[in-house]
């Protein structure tokens, strides 16, 4: 994919695109790299990957990749869930988290446990936030390219997406999105289905695992946003749904302010999740500030975290627990009883390009460009360390960057939504390796 020399002559945009083609297929895009055990259709890293993309495109043109994004939204939505499954967590208008034709490659692993269909395929559908994503990317592919064809292809898929979000989404009526894996289930599944979906990124201080049904915070921000858009496009077409979703949303903005927001010393910030009970995770991370990704474009911003919380959850992320100056910022605070900084923290204190530039198109989003300027140039010296785009690195025991691994799992060295944070990045301006390491030794 690149080497160091590599990263010094070519210009880095350029060089996230050819990251981004070498992964496309006739599907669309896998999640990483041929040698890697994801390399193949995930929803969650597909939809995060094309809207990464097509904000590239807003700010300078790549049109060779909206082919990409085309079929690879298109392929989502061929995926889409029609029934009730609980083996494999397919529900009606629930978006795809893992497609395979060849299930024996699950993991890198032949593994007999996970289910899988008739026609010998595994689809898996235990993410909670592939469906908010899939329909975040669907508006904002159309809305940058004017694709009427692709809207009219997806309109069905849109509205089941929006239905399974106010039906099969909300599991207890609260307006807020919860996710369980079934008693009843016979077949392996996801024990955690949001984006940190490693069992042990939700365990509590005592390493307990909460009682389902958990409500994550960063979904609970992407579906709002998502109802939102659609609310309006629904609206100019005076379709009755839009109050539907004006008033789901409403609800929501509501609950999550009431339920999720907690102190941590001097500053407001949210919890990691609600559990069963409706307590609160109060674990300290880096996914709140997904949730200023997750908004309304415009003069005055709008996210589901209320607007005077939100300078506190800027001024806590960076405090030297969450942002570390080699590694931007932390999947988990240093301080969590849980934090692991080792080459084994999959998402427990590592550092992932994907999380680092939502944050930072978060912060652009609300006018902290200072702070999302830092978390860029920060991320970027990251990916010249590793000259390739890593899934996810730490900061050892004496401040120098290294891989994730340990003997039974490796990071992917190859990872499509870290290459499409990377081409975002390097769309601001034109971004030469050469700057990244001068900025560095400015830095220093």
């Amino acid at each position: 994919m690149g080497d160091m020399a590599e990263l010094t002559k070519i210009d880095l945009r350029t060089l996230a695109i050819r990251w981004v083609e070498d992964l496309a297929t006739d599907e669309g895009i896998n999640a990483s790299g041929k040698e890697d055990i994801f390399a193949c259709v995930f929803g969650r890293d597909t939809s995060l990957t094309c809207l990464k993309i097509l904000r590239a495109h807003a700010k300078e043109a790549v049109p060779e990749l909206l082919p990409v994004v085309r079929r690879a939204l298109l392929t989502l939505v061929s995926l889409q869930g029609k029934e009730v499954n609980i083996e494999n967590g397919e529900e009606p208008g629930k978006f795809i988290h893992e497609f395979r034709h060849d299930w024996l490659l699950r993991m890198g692993q032949i593994n007999e446990k996970w289910y899988v269909g008739p026609d010998g395929k595994l689809r898996n559908y235990d993410s909670l936030d592939s469906t908010p994503l899939a329909l975040l990317a669907i508006y904002k592919y159309w809305q940058a390219t004017g694709d009427q064809e692709f809207l009219d292809s997806c309109q069905q898929a849109v509205v089941a997406g929006l239905d399974w979000i106010m039906k099969y989404g909300d599991k207890d009526k609260d307006f807020l999105l919860e996710y369980e894996l079934p008693k009843a289930r016979r077949h392996d599944g996801l024990r955690v289905q949001s984006w940190t979906d490693s069992t042990e990124s939700m365990l509590d201080p005592s390493g307990k695992f909460p009682k389902y049904p958990i409500a994550p915070v960063e979904v609970q921000g992407e579906a709002w946003c998502v109802l939102k858009i659609w609310e309006k496009y629904f609206e100019e077409r005076n379709d009755p749904l839009a109050v539907m979703l004006h008033k789901f949303a409403g609800m929501q903005k509501k609950a999550f302010n009431e339920k999720f927001i907690l102190k941590d010393g001097e500053y407001h910030f949210v919890a990691q999740a609600l559990d069963g009970y409706k307590r609160q995770i109060r674990t300290i991370t880096g996914n709140p500030l997904i949730c200023l990704w997750a908004s309304i474009d415009g003069a005055d911003a709008e996210c589901i975290i209320g607007d005077e919380y939100i300078d506190d959850l800027v001024k806590r992320i960076f405090e030297s627990d969450m942002f570390d100056p080699k590694g931007g910022v932390r999947t988990m605070s240093t301080k969590a009883l849980t934090f692991n900084g080792d080459s084994n923290s999959y998402h427990n204190g590592s550092f992932w390009p994907i999380l680092n530039g939502l944050i930072s198109e978060g912060l652009e989003n609300f006018g902290y460009i200072a702070e999302a300027q830092r978390l860029r140039e920060t991320s970027l010296r990251a990916v010249e360390h590793f000259a390739t785009p890593v899934e996810l690195y730490v900061v050892d025991g004496d401040g120098e960057l290294q891989e994730f691994g340990n003997e039974i799992q490796r990071g992917c060295l190859v990872q499509a939504w870290s290459a499409a944070a990377v081409l975002d990045w390097a769309s601001s301006v034109q971004v030469e390796a050469a700057n990244i390491s001068a900025a560095s030794a400015e830095a220093a």
